[in-house]
């Protein structure tokens, strides 16, 4: 597992971020594809925050984009796209919709507690998005890793 700290000021922008992703997205008819009952702008921005803490730890471009997105990867690291999920929950599983996203090789499953992000682990598309792998944890079924099941970072 790799732990970020965020600073106030990136807390603050992943908070604009997030929410305006929020705004945009629904004002254009996204569905929200979040897996479970919370507010679907507070989950805008813990994944945000999740994001940010990912490109800042691995050095790799943050996506700032408000466009209306509907899939599509967070970003590019050493030429595999990824998605980074969030929860914060400390015993998370790493989690996708039914709704398989083309623009994805890898998946990373990702802690949010406050301005503390864990990394927790990740895994290739195909070793998520398999049969096996469907549960439902109460919100419907969806693609289910637990944590031991990750790769971890070095």
């Amino acid at each position: 597992m790799v732990t970020v700290t965020l600073r106030p000021s990136e807390m603050a922008t992943c908070q604009i971020i997030g929410s305006m992703r929020s705004l945009v997205a629904r004002g254009n008819s996204i569905t929200d594809r979040k897996v479970g009952n919370q507010d679907g702008t507070l989950a805008d921005i813990q994944g945000v925050v999740a994001e940010y803490a990912f490109a800042k730890k691995y050095n790799c471009f943050f996506d700032l984009g408000l466009e209306p997105r509907s899939g599509s990867a967070d970003g590019t690291i050493n030429g595999d796209r990824y998605d980074v999920k969030s929860t914060t929950y400390q015993s998370g599983k790493l989690l996708a919709s039914l709704k398989v996203n083309p623009d994805v090789d890898r998946y990373v499953l990702a802690i949010v507690d406050k301005n503390t992000v864990s990394l927790i682990g990740w895994a290739y598309k195909n070793e998520l998005i398999k049969e096996e792998n469907l549960r439902d944890l109460g919100h419907g079924k969806g693609y289910c890793l637990e944590q031991t099941e990750l790769h971890k970072f070095k």
